[in-house]
């Protein structure tokens, strides 16, 4: 079982970057993040790691609490359409991955554009928009070669 602070340090930037990709500000973003690592430490001794790995339960509540982050102050109209989802998306799966070592593995396999598109996104946060200004792409474009990198992902995991 990781630490208190292992499990921050391991987790604090996907959450953080989870967080900022569905809220519209960042000062926001940061408060709901500070809010998840309170209910991941309040509730660490209910954590069953025979019903979920710990990124899962990790995910399952950040991804809760931005939900219950746009009831309280009733931005209802702004709820984005991923989080009211029920299904699980490829973006979903392929970021519940357990094994970063296999994730690097596969990053390895893709081409360099859809690797630079996938650490963009992820690793530094950014929107599909900014993508696809940095790397001078069309936003229909960065979209597509993004489906196109999870999926091929999602394949390789």
């Amino acid at each position: 079982m990781l630490t208190k602070d292992e499990i921050y340090l391991q987790y604090r930037d996907k959450v953080f970057g989870y967080v900022k990709n569905h809220v519209n500000s960042i000062e926001d973003a940061e408060d709901i993040t500070s809010d998840i690592f309170v209910k991941i430490y309040s509730k660490l001794d209910t954590y069953d790691e025979s019903k979920a790995s710990i990124s899962t339960w990790i995910y399952s509540m950040t991804s809760n609490t931005v939900i219950d982050f746009y009831r309280t102050n009733h931005i209802h109209s702004e709820i984005p359409e991923d989080l009211t989802d029920d299904g699980s998306s490829v973006e979903d799966e392929v970021l519940n991955s357990e094994s970063l070592e296999r994730l690097a593995e596969a990053l390895e396999k893709l081409p360099q554009e859809l690797v630079d598109i996938i650490v963009l996104r992820y690793y530094k946060g950014l929107t599909l928009q900014e993508v696809a200004k940095k790397m001078n792409l069309s936003y229909g474009v960065t979209k597509l070669r993004h489906r196109e990198a999870l999926g091929k992902l999602k394949d390789l995991l």
